[in-house]
């Protein structure tokens, strides 16, 4: 996939979410044809996780122990990093980052209207953050 602008990206997101018709990232992503999983296990070892198989297909591994709200906000997460097509491992760290703050950004144009005081494209990747973690709440 070429590099995509900040500006492409949100309207990448606001494409997906017009087309289905939603803003549920499970839904989206299993139309796109990514499996979608819950898997049970501390939190301390996953949250959410994107994983490629030999063949290409793609899964979106979940925490079940988060509820609908988070489980969304976090497939949000992982769906950008599936469509991007970003490798699985530690994204967050490094010279990756780059590769997080678009993950964050497509979350945030996925997810939510345009109702901030800045625009989308103005915001730092520490803002996007926020705004998704704000929206996972802590497991049951």
């Amino acid at each position: 996939m070429p590099i995509m602008t900040k500006e492409n990206i949100i309207l990448y997101a606001r494409l997906l979410r017009n087309i289905f018709e939603t803003t549920d990232a499970m839904e989206i992503a299993r139309q796109l044809q990514y499996e979608v999983r819950f898997v049970d296990a501390d939190i301390r070892s996953i949250k959410a996780n994107t994983y490629r198989y030999e063949d290409g297909s793609k899964a979106i591994f979940i925490n079940k122990r988060y509820d609908n709200i988070s489980r969304n906000v976090l497939c949000a997460h992982e769906l950008g990093h599936a469509v991007f097509n970003h490798e699985h491992k530690h994204n967050y760290k490094g010279k990756n980052l780059k590769n997080e703050y678009d993950v964050n950004l497509f979350a945030v144009a996925l997810l939510f209207d345009d109702s901030f005081n800045i625009p989308l494209v103005k915001m730092s990747n520490y803002a996007l953050q926020s705004i998704l973690d704000k929206n996972i709440n802590p497991p049951l």
